[in-house]
């Protein structure tokens, strides 16, 4: 049975596979594993040296998740290097480029509450480590390997030089700079603390930040990604320009405009994909989403001649179907972007530099870019249910989604799928009018209430 879930090994720090003694057999397990690099060459460069970088959030227990990971592998004769605490795109990039590191492992819960965290591992390309690697690892975790015997090396230290090369990195992404704009940013209380503004100054702008106070318990809390709200006032009464909202790792970016509008990656990945055509850089004239991807932006991909490529959810999905077709441009509603041309993950710093040169053509006003697309209503809920059994095999479920689909038309979307880490079925409708929207929906959920409900 796997330790990882759709994200990593994540949940209450300090309990279950984060309690200490667990950490510490993930660690000369990875350890194990990164000792035959040669069954992992997709994952770990044979030509690497033997460096393991570990980066972080903001969160209270990081310092302790990176002691206790960091004990098999010095152990076992690597060389763990702390980058601090540092977005995870930040992390990824500082490992692709440092040629002694064979691997990282980023320690965030991302868009989770403080109380949360989690060990997610990079290859040496930046990119999320394979199915296989992970599933190797957790097979000798749960066989259980040896403890090696205490190194006599500790931790290097290399925050410092780790935050500086990730800040140069992206304000190298913005050769024509930011002189003049105005630009607001929330930082979640979390990674993006300090560094964002630090590179949005670098650029010439004019910076304004919120939730970039941490306190190792504020992270996300009613503020980043997932509460744009706050920027949004923010940015509306001060008469700045735009804003950009991160969430706890900086993985992610929500823009919001000079006027208090909000909006999501779906925007940022329709005018990316019409930027990159208009400069010739869209090969295979299509842009990645996922299933959860608004009908809006397909409509709006085709009126400029490009497709949508749909997968599951995941960035870790879009990125493997952007390799596959060679597409450099993906990502998924909740603001993970990936430009492959300059990352192998989502990076949200990036995006909202990515961004503002999209706007070059919009008079750097996103109300007016965001003309392009016209975002269909959208409803998600979820319904708890006792079994994940196969939703064909359930008629009342299937004929009800049926008779929705054949009223939507080509104007509407019904998706069903289950949580991966909860007993949960998610209900998601699109269509052209938002009571509809969420009166088929409260049908659907009704009958799977009485189907599969957990009552």
């Amino acid at each position: 049975m796997s330790i990882f879930g759709t994200d990593g090994v994540r949940g209450r720090a300090g309990e279950g596979l984060l309690a200490a003694d667990s950490v510490a057999k993930i660690s000369s397990a990875l350890a194990s594993v990164l000792q035959e690099r040669e069954n992992f060459s997709s994952d770990v460069d044979s030509a690497r040296g033997q460096a393991v970088y570990i980066g972080r959030d903001t969160r209270a227990s990081g310092p302790d998740l990176l002691a206790q990971l960091s004990g098999g592998l010095l152990g076992a004769g690597f060389d763990v290097c702390d980058l601090g605490v540092l977005p995870t795109p930040g992390i990824a990039e500082v490992a692709r480029s440092a040629g002694e590191c064979c691997l990282a492992i980023v320690l965030s819960a991302s868009h989770n509450p403080a109380e949360d965290n989690g060990i997610k591992l990079l290859s040496s390309s930046g990119a999320k480590v394979s199915d296989r690697f992970e599933d190797e690892l957790s097979a000798r975790f749960s066989e259980g390997v040896p403890p090696a015997e205490p190194g006599s090396s500790g931790v290097r230290d290399l925050s410092g030089e780790a935050s500086r090369l990730y800040a140069e990195y992206l304000v190298s992404c913005c050769p024509d700079g930011l002189d003049g704009l105005k630009v607001c940013i929330d930082a979640a209380n979390g990674a993006a603390s300090g560094i964002a503004a630090e590179v949005f100054l670098r650029l010439g702008a004019e910076v304004r930040a919120i939730g970039d106070q941490p306190d190792g318990r504020n992270i996300n809390l009613g503020c980043g990604a997932l509460y744009p709200g706050a920027l949004a006032a923010e940015v509306r009464e001060s008469g700045f320009d735009i804003g950009f909202c991160f969430d706890g790792d900086a993985d992610r970016m929500i823009p919001v405009s000079g006027t208090g509008g909000i909006f999501d990656g779906d925007l940022v990945l329709a005018l990316g994909g019409r930027h990159y055509q208009a400069e010739g850089k869209l090969p295979g004239k299509a842009v990645v989403g996922t299933v959860m991807s608004n009908i809006g932006l397909a409509r709006s991909l085709e009126d400029a001649g490009i497709s949508l490529i749909r997968t599951q959810v995941g960035d870790r999905n879009v990125f493997k179907e952007m390799v596959a077709g060679g597409h450099p441009v993906g990502g998924e509603q909740s603001g993970h972007i990936i430009f492959r041309d300059h990352s192998s993950t989502g990076d949200g710093i990036l995006a909202a530099i990515k961004l503002l040169q999209f706007l070059q053509g919009y008079e750097m006003n996103l109300d007016r870019g965001a003309e392009i697309m016209t975002a269909y209503p959208q409803v998600l809920k979820n319904v708890r249910v006792r079994d994940k059994v196969e939703l064909e095999t359930v008629e009342p479920v299937r004929e009800i989604v049926a008779d929705v689909e054949q009223r939507l038309g080509a104007e509407g979307r019904v998706l069903l799928r289950y949580s991966g880490t909860e007993p949960l079925l998610r209900v998601m409708l699109e269509g052209p009018e938002q009571q509809l929207v969420d009166q088929l929906c409260d049908d659907i959920c009704g009958v799977v209430e009485d189907s599969l409900g957990d009552r």
